[in-house]
C-alpha cells in the first residue's frame, strides 16, 4: 500500500475529521454588508465542492449559484456576494470570474492557501481566507466549505449552523475502512455511475470526481428525477461493466425514494448490478460529510485495486502544461 500511496492520502482522509475541527475556526471574523440579491461561487474541481455541499446543505432566501466557468451569471451586480474558491489561488476560470466581479462592484469574498487569488483580494481591499497548504483541492473540501458557513453566518445570511458543524465533526470520526474496502472491490473493472437526488446532487458528483481523479477510472453521475426522464433508456442495451449506486437520504422526497426504488429494480433487471445506500444521521451537513467522505475512501481504496497513486494527477498537470498561461 506504501509504494502505491506515496504522499500519504490515507492520513488525509482519517484526519477529515480533525481539518473540519481547525477549518471551523476561519472565516469568523469576516462579515459581509447587507442587502444581498444573490450568491455565486466560483470555482473548479475541488474547489468548487464547496459551492455544491453549501448549494445542498443550506436553504437560502436568495439565489444560490455554482459558477464553474470563466464568466459569471449576467444577473451579477454591486449587490451580490461573489465567493471565489480556488485552493491553489492560481486556477484561471475563478480569477477570471474575479476580475468581472470587480468591474461590477460586487462583494467579493476569496478563499485559498495564497496564490494570485490572495493578491487580487489584498489589490481590491476584499475580504480573504487563507487554508493552510499541502492537501489536493478536492481533499480539502473541510477548509474551504466550513469557513464559507462562519461568513455567511456571521453576515446574517443563514442561521447559526455551530451546533450541526460540531455534529458533523463527530460523525466524521467514524471509520469507513471496510465498507469502502468492499465497495472498491465491487467497483473493479466496471464503470461506476452514482445516482442521488436533485437535492444532494453534491454526493453524487464528489463521488465521480473522486473515482476519476484517485482511481484514475471512468465514472459518471446523475440525479433523480431527471435521469428517469432520458437515461432510463439507456437500460434496454447498457454497457455490460456498469456499477450503479444508489444514493438515498432519509429526508428525501417520498416521490423521489418510489423512483430510486423503482430504478434500482429495473437497472438489476437489465443485469447491472446495483449497491443502494440509505444515509442516517441527526443533520444534513453530518450526513452529507460522511457521504462524501466514504466516496473519497471508495475512490482511494479503487485506486490501490488499480495499482494507482490516488494522489498523483499527472494527465491533470500535463494538460495544464499544454495549455499555458492566460493572456491578462
Amino acid at each position: 500500500m506504501a509504494n502505491v500511496d506515496k504522499e500519504n492520502m490515507i492520513s488525509v482522509l482519517d484526519n477529515f475529521w480533525k481539518q473540519c475541527e481547525d477549518a471551523q475556526r476561519l472565516g469568523k471574523n469576516i462579515v459581509v454588508g447587507l442587502p444581498i440579491n444573490g450568491i455565486v461561487l466560483c470555482g473548479m474541481g475541488g474547489s468548487a465542492f464547496a459551492g455544491a455541499i453549501l448549494h445542498s446543505y443550506l436553504d437560502f432566501s436568495v439565489p444560490f449559484e455554482v459558477c464553474r466557468s470563466y464568466f459569471l451569471p449576467k444577473w451579477v451586480d454591486h449587490n451580490t456576494l461573489v465567493i471565489v474558491a480556488s485552493y491553489s489561488g492560481n486556477t484561471e476560470e475563478p480569477l477570471a470570474a474575479f476580475k468581472e466581479a470587480r468591474a461590477k462592484k460586487a462583494k467579493i469574498v476569496g478563499i485559498a492557501k495564497g496564490g494570485k487569488l490572495e493578491e487580487m483580494c489584498i489589490q481590491a481591499k476584499a475580504p480573504f481566507i487563507k487554508v493552510p497548504s499541502g492537501l489536493q483541492p478536492r481533499d480539502a473540501m473541510g477548509y474551504l466549505t466550513l469557513p464559507l458557513i462562519n461568513v455567511l453566518q456571521n453576515s446574517r445570511i443563514i442561521k447559526d449552523k455551530t451546533g450541526e458543524i460540531e455534529d458533523a465533526i463527530g460523525a466524521l470520526k467514524k471509520s469507513h475502512h471496510e465498507n469502502a474496502k468492499d465497495i472498491a472491490a465491487k467497483l473493479k473493472g466496471k464503470i461506476p455511475v452514482i445516482y442521488s437526488s436533485q437535492k444532494l446532487e453534491c454526493i453524487a458528483r464528489i463521488w465521480k470526481c473522486k473515482i476519476n481523479e484517485n482511481a484514475k477510472t471512468t465514472a459518471f453521475f446523475n440525479v433523480f428525477s431527471e435521469l428517469n426522464h432520458n437515461e432510463i433508456e439507456s437500460y434496454i442495451n447498457p454497457a455490460k461493466n456498469l456499477f450503479v449506486i444508489i444514493i438515498e437520504d432519509k429526508n428525501d422526497f417520498d416521490r423521489i425514494k418510489k423512483r430510486m426504488a423503482i430504478m434500482k429494480k429495473l437497472v438489476q433487471d437489465s443485469g447491472i448490478p446495483v449497491l443502494y445506500i440509505k444515509l442516517s444521521g441527526d443533520s444534513l451537513l453530518a450526513r452529507i460529510l460522511s457521504s462524501v467522505l466514504l466516496g473519497s475512501y471508495v475512490g482511494y481504496y479503487l485506486a490501490l485495486e488499480n495499482g494507482a497513486d490516488p494522489t498523483e494527477v499527472e494527465i491533470l498537470e500535463n494538460f495544464k502544461k499544454q495549455l499555458g498561461t492566460p493572456i491578462n
